[in-house]
């Protein structure tokens, strides 16, 4: 009996059908709970540290961001919410913080359901002041990298 991997192409079919019902995009989905029925439909309910299926919530993103750049996840539109509004100078922490850890900022989509995206997250706000959540730091992140 072999184990699923996380590059199994026989579920990405199960996965872009259950993607494609959340009616969220890419960039909008990380902190979800859109993004919990995705992983809870093609991966089961185990905890982060015994994921059923073998496969984690950073490497289900990661999966289903392979499948993007290979053309392979339907367009969603707009996303459904708009990145919270930030000061440039808050932008440029952000920035510093991302590029701290991944080494540059077109290396984001490595961060999200990550130790280290959540230690991001909270020196963020220790540094600014503000109290964004996840979804919200990974919003502005995504938008800064456009």
């Amino acid at each position: 009996m072999t184990n699923p991997t996380l590059f199994d192409t026989s579920d990405d079919g199960l996965l872009i059908s259950v993607y494609q019902k959340q009616g969220r995009t890419l960039d909008d989905l990380p902190y979800t709970d859109e993004f919990e029925a995705i992983y809870t439909a093609v991966v089961g309910t185990g905890d982060d540290d015994e994921p059923r299926g073998g496969m984690s919530r950073s490497e289900l993103f990661h999966r289903l961001h392979n499948l993007r750049k290979a053309g392979n996840l339907p367009r969603m539109g707009r996303a459904a919410t708009k990145p919270p509004a930030v000061s440039s100078e808050h932008e440029e922490i952000l920035t510093q913080l991302v590029e701290a850890v991944v080494g540059k900022l077109s290396l984001r989509d490595r961060l999200p359901y990550t130790p280290e995206f959540d230690q991001l997250v909270t020196d963020f706000n220790a540094q600014t002041g503000l109290s964004l959540s996840p979804h919200d730091a990974w919003r502005v992140i995504a938008k800064l990298a456009k």
